[in-house]
């Protein structure tokens, strides 16, 4: 009873639960929800949002939101789209990438540099830079549409495998990209469960007094979650821009909403140091789940929002009774 009682005291339990469910009611009107390409397609839907969720994670354990990494991940990949994204680059796809991190770490710092210094608000900072980086991009750089070529498009079309139904006939292909998503999260693990940097963002988050009077250096600890924050954030861009085959600078804004939703759905608590890799990625694939299923379950696009929001403020009420009971445990998943 005991483990029972523990197993059902846990938000993630009841986001799994709702994910299955959700999964059992679409398959039983399409037949294809568990099929290979069904996950192959949920795998691909989701790579983006999961790296961009890394950010968020970052920012929402150490201090609060980040509404900035859009408008950030967007003038990162602009920049390296623009010299990397024609025909007269055919070099190593390395490269660019490389590029762009430097560019996200940048912005990064100045997100980090203002929350070290005079520890405002995240909300209140990360909604001002976003606007700086928007107002770059789409003033002195003109920011516009472009079809990539090149290396960049080259990339983009890469598969990792492909999958047939042998029901359907349909065919799924899952882009080499994932591996980035794959390798960004043994990375951000490590860091997370075996390194001062990793406890110490989730002591800031549970209580920065009391961080400090630890021994923790709470200055550089958060410079250094927001400049990883914006390198990661570009790499997500990079990965989009490449999938898509263009430069769409406008494609990414907004999306911080549904990636914030989604850690809150998993389980990350803002101010709470609660939280880890696994709440990320089940409100991910949650969130992209009901996204990109509601049509098959009859439900009319126009409703979305409004199913989508249910969805979250049941989980997070779920969450806040289950962090009260819990009375503060910190964990690292």
């Amino acid at each position: 009873m005991v483990i029972f009682k523990k197993i059902f005291n846990r938000t993630e339990t009841y986001v799994i639960l709702i994910a299955l469910l959700f999964g059992v009611a679409v398959e039983a009107v399409s037949g294809q929800f568990f099929s290979n390409t069904g996950m192959v397609n949920l795998a691909r839907a989701s790579m983006v949002y999961l790296v961009f969720g890394l950010t968020e994670m970052l920012s929402l354990t150490c201090a609060g939101p980040d509404v900035s990494y859009p408008a950030l991940a967007s003038l990162s990949v602009f920049i390296t789209a623009s010299i990397f994204g024609g025909d007269s680059y055919s070099g190593n796809i390395v490269v660019p990438i490389l590029f762009c991190m430097v560019i996200g770490a940048l912005g990064g710092m100045i997100n980090g540099f203002i929350m070290a210094k005079f520890n405002f608000p995240s909300l209140i900072v990360t909604l001002g830079t976003s606007s700086v980086f928007s107002g770059i991009m789409y003033g002195p750089l003109k920011a516009s549409n472009t079809v990539l070529h090149g290396t960049l498009a080259e990339f983009g079309k890469a598969k990792l495998f492909s999958v047939t139904n042998a029901g359907s006939g349909l065919k799924a292909e899952l882009p080499l990209q994932f591996l980035i998503v794959i390798v960004l999260y043994l990375i951000v693990f490590f860091l997370l469960r075996y390194t001062m940097f990793g406890r110490g963002l989730y002591a800031i988050g549970s209580d920065k007094v009391a961080a400090e009077r630890s021994g923790f250096k709470t200055a550089q600890i958060t410079f250094l979650s927001y400049t990883l924050g914006g390198v990661i954030a570009a790499i997500g861009g990079f990965m989009y821009t490449c999938n898509v085959g263009a430069i769409s600078p406008s494609d990414l804004m907004g999306g911080e909403m549904l990636i914030i939703a989604a850690c809150t759905l998993g389980g990350i608590r803002p101010g709470a140091g609660l939280g880890g890799l696994f709440n990320v990625i089940i409100g991910v694939v949650l969130l992209i789940m009901i996204q990109n299923n509601l049509l098959m379950l009859g439900i009319p696009l126009y409703y979305q929002d409004v199913f989508t929001g249910a969805i979250i403020l049941i989980g997070t009420v779920v969450s806040v009774n289950s962090l009260r009971s819990r009375s503060g445990i910190k964990r690292i998943d």
